[in-house]
């Protein structure tokens, strides 16, 4: 059922990617201000991150998911909206806040339910749900932007609410009962996160990738408007994406999910930083979909592995609060990598945008590798207890 509503929700996820078009050209607002909104709504996702793993933790997966999907259909509804940017601003991080909140939840829940060799396989069945959803979200959004953006954040309203009616009538607890030592780890403040010290490198690694791979929902629309490109073609690129994902992505994901500490996940975030690189470049629409699909494989064999890191890494009674780090990441991510963006396109031209999105995914790709001895030793024994200094 989770993974039916992942595939719900994600079938219209279509306001992100077209925000900016749609705050430049129907709103007037201008480049600068637009990745700033996407930059809030990744702002909203860096404290839904948090929000969403501590409170999954403390009072369940089930209460998360129903009050994080319930509660973003209102905000999106609002944006369209809202008569001034100040209106805009606020709408795109409480939507940011309450539509990531779920996420740790839902990762949460998968450890909850299976067997760590199993987990590789689970994770990557729920992001092949995303990508199934992303074969056919962005290309219906770019044949609804084509005629009418505001039936962009319908749809979008309508999905989150379809996801939190199959949770509210098929979706249980699935939480873990508390023993003494559980509970005890539930009463304690996050100070064991903050000294994970493997956890926090990982979540570099994630933050450094998510700054460049958010350049392909705020500036790469504005990269290819700029060669002459429709906002359908750009859903087209997307569509690449996420049917590449939907063809081969679960085996590939799944071979290197039990492959969590060799050098084919480091070699994955290597290949995202060769196809951000290589997007400076494009000139012509079949240039976009040839170097869509380098960093979609790239892609495919990084993000679905990195929660079954996590989980990993994770303490049973942390396990929603672990998963909220990551998340909070990816949010972190977000919130920086649109504005960031924005300003390096406005003032150095797309080129040095790309250029440099890959150069972070490297880095991150660098020090994913040398993080590689660490989870070795950490995956060779049961994860510490949530009291005991890790």
């Amino acid at each position: 059922m989770l993974v039916a509503g992942t595939f719900v929700n994600r079938t219209g996820l279509v306001v992100l990617p077209f925000l900016a078009l749609y705050l430049t050209g129907q709103r007037g607002f201008g480049v600068a201000q637009a990745t700033l909104a996407v930059s809030l709504y990744g702002a909203g996702a860096f404290a839904g991150g948090f929000a969403g793993g501590w409170l999954s933790d403390r009072t369940g997966r089930r209460p998360v998911l129903l009050a994080s999907l319930a509660g973003a259909a209102v905000p999106v509804a609002l944006l369209p909206v809202a008569p001034t940017y100040a209106g805009v601003a606020l709408c795109a991080f409480a939507f940011g806040l309450l539509a990531e909140m779920y996420r740790p939840a839902v990762s949460a829940a998968v450890a909850d339910m299976l067997p760590e060799d199993r987990q590789p396989r689970a994770y990557a069945i729920v992001y092949w749900a995303i990508n199934l959803g992303a074969a056919v979200g962005p290309a219906l959004g770019g044949l609804i932007a084509a005629r009418s953006y505001a039936g962009l954040f319908w749809l979008e309203g309508a999905t989150l609410l379809g996801y939190a009616a199959i949770v509210l009538v098929a979706v249980p607890e699935t939480q873990p009962e508390a023993d003494d030592a559980g509970a005890a780890g539930r009463a304690l403040s996050l100070r064991p996160l903050a000294r994970d010290a493997a956890l926090a490198a990982l979540a570099a690694v994630v933050l450094l990738v998510g700054v460049g791979f958010f350049q392909l929902f705020s500036a790469l629309p504005l990269t290819m408007a700029a060669a002459g490109m429709s906002e359908l073609e750009f859903g087209l690129v997307v569509t690449v994406n996420g049917g590449l994902i939907v063809l081969i992505g679960l085996p590939v994901a799944a071979y290197v999910g039990q492959r969590l500490t060799t050098a084919l996940v480091p070699g994955a975030v290597f290949l995202v930083a060769v196809g951000l690189a290589l997007t400076g470049v494009a000139e012509t629409f079949g240039a976009f979909v040839a170097f869509a699909v380098v960093w979609t494989l790239g892609e495919m064999a990084f993000l679905p592995v990195v929660p079954t890191i996590v989980a990993r890494l994770a303490p049973v009674e942390l396990r929603g609060s672990y998963q909220g780090v990551y998340h909070a990441s990816w949010g972190l991510a977000k919130a920086i990598g649109p504005a960031l963006g924005g300003l390096v396109l406005t003032a150095a031209g797309s080129t040095a945008l790309w250029l440099g999105a890959g150069a972070l995914a490297g880095i991150a790709a660098a020090l994913l590798l040398g993080l590689m001895p660490v989870l070795r030793r950490r995956f060779s024994t049961p994860p510490a207890s949530a009291g005991v200094p890790i």
